[in-house]
């Protein structure tokens, strides 16, 4: 689907807040794409990488093929590429791409951040506090920071913190 630029963007660039939370964040290249793809392959492959223990790996490598390469990550042969360049075998993934073996998965966690409050991605929770999309790196500290202090000043109150989707 080809999307329309956000306010203080310029066709295929970042705005200004945006680019400074990319670089921030080490993505050096990042640049704004001018198609919004279909994620829910590349949201299952996730998960299966969860399984084998790649996610991180493959989330990573995903965001730059989306984000800094322009790469369409709904279409297979892309999915395929960043997986295999993130170690995942590609026969167990396709079968399970195939069957959309994690596709209950994905709707549950989608459905878990919507019941959250959250319409968008990649949303987090840290301690009690949530928030979506890009932000500066030093927001992360500061979340984290202050959830560090909650939980040396009260163990029982702390929530935990993890990536939703």
């Amino acid at each position: 689907m080809e999307r329309k630029p956000r306010p203080g963007e310029v066709p295929g660039q970042l705005s200004d807040n945006l680019r400074a939370n990319a670089l921030d964040a080490g993505l050096v290249n990042m640049k704004r794409p001018t198609r919004t793809p279909n994620s829910l392959k590349a949201l299952q492959s996730i998960v299966h990488a969860r399984e084998v223990g790649r996610s991180a790996e493959l989330r990573d490598a995903l965001y730059v093929a989306y984000w800094e390469d322009g790469q369409d990550i709904g279409q297979l042969s892309v999915i395929r590429e960043v997986a295999e360049a993130s170690g995942i075998e590609w026969p167990p993934l396709e079968e399970a791409l195939g069957d959309s073996r994690h596709m209950e998965t994905v709707l549950r966690e989608y459905q878990e951040g919507r019941d959250l409050g959250f319409d968008g991605i990649p949303a987090f929770v840290i301690g009690d506090l949530k928030f979506t999309g890009a932000q500066p790196m030093e927001v992360f500290r500061k979340v984290a920071e202050r959830a560090e202090a909650k939980l040396k000043a009260d163990p029982q109150s702390f929530a935990g913190g993890r990536r939703v989707l």
